[in-house]
């Protein structure tokens, strides 16, 4: 409804709805007769992430044993992130490599991540680890009991969607998947009391400095923005050194000790960063995207004249 209002000219301009992107963007490129409208795309990478975090109080998910750790890691081997950005986000997306996102003061842009697509490592981990099959060909746990994959979300499109691709994805290693649908309201309270097994979340810069990301592993930080639980004395150690620090390379060096405890701890698997499209009729006035406030329409003006 919101495309086509815009394209009726009800809407002034309009974040691209995702669904639309192809139609609007083929190619990457501005459609034919959107062009001859003189609409004008604005296109730039939002400086945010989303993640998938594993519940650290839960017996079978969370903690700091080596089977645990390789459970999450297996995970983190079995989700093909390439496949959400092509099918289910039109293209309209990036991997996300580091703990702090591109367009952030502390991100680090040559840094690669040590974890990718390979289903293959997953099983070897988990078989490696104790998670055998058994006659279902479901793994169970290192003490013979059978465990789920329960991932919660809310009753929309786009979640049906990835429930349809972890669910793939989690077959591919033998593990047991189920898809809980609930309120969003009722998922953030239950969240911050440690609740919920495993959820995607998203951050997206509330101010453009790392601090407001890598707190988000702080365990002080565990009811409000922490939203696995994770507890970590290594990491919580780096996180209040770097806290006092300001932007510079000796703060820096600690986020990339960070991120390295971030891996080797596994409590979130890192989704991606999505791109925001933006289209302008060429009538707004002043309009450019700004990357971090949202409440920047106090600089447009309308002069239906152009």
């Amino acid at each position: 409804s919101r495309w086509l209002a815009f394209k009726n000219k009800q809407l002034d301009f309009i974040n691209m709805p995702q669904s639309f992107i192809k139609q609007a963007l083929p190619g990457g490129k501005l459609a034919p007769d959107l062009a001859a409208e003189g609409i004008r795309v604005q296109r730039a990478v939002d400086p945010e992430y989303t993640y998938t975090y594993f519940q650290w109080t839960d017996p079978v998910w969370g903690g700091l044993e080596l089977p645990k750790v390789a459970l999450r890691r297996a995970i983190a081997h079995a989700i093909n992130r390439d496949e959400e950005i092509e099918i289910i986000r039109k293209g309209n997306a990036k991997r996300a490599e580091f703990i702090i996102p591109e367009g952030v003061v502390g991100h680090q842009a040559g840094y690669k991540s040590g974890v990718s697509y390979n289903p293959a490592l997953a099983n070897a981990l988990l078989d490696k680890f104790g998670y055998t099959k058994g006659t279902d060909g479901y793994r169970n746990t290192p003490d013979g009991k059978p465990f789920i994959f329960r991932y919660t979300s809310t009753p929309i499109a786009i979640e049906r969607e990835l429930d349809e691709l972890y669910k793939k994805n989690m077959d591919a290693i033998g593990i047991r998947y189920e898809a809980e649908k609930e309120k969003f309201a009722d998922s953030i309270k239950r969240e911050k009391r440690c609740q919920i097994m495993i959820r995607g979340a998203a951050w997206m810069a509330d101010y453009p400095d790392g601090d407001n990301f890598t707190q988000l592993l702080y365990s002080k930080n565990i009811g409000e923005s922490n939203n696995g639980c994770y507890k970590s004395p290594a990491y919580d150690k780096l996180y209040e050194q770097s806290a006092v620090l300001p932007d510079g390379p000796e703060r820096d060096k600690l986020y990339l000790e960070m991120q390295k405890q971030f891996e080797a701890d596994t409590p979130w698997v890192l989704g991606v960063t999505r791109y925001r499209n933006q289209m302008v009729y060429p009538w707004v006035l002043g309009y450019k995207r700004h990357p971090v406030l949202l409440a920047n329409w106090m600089y447009y003006d309308i002069n239906m004249g152009k």
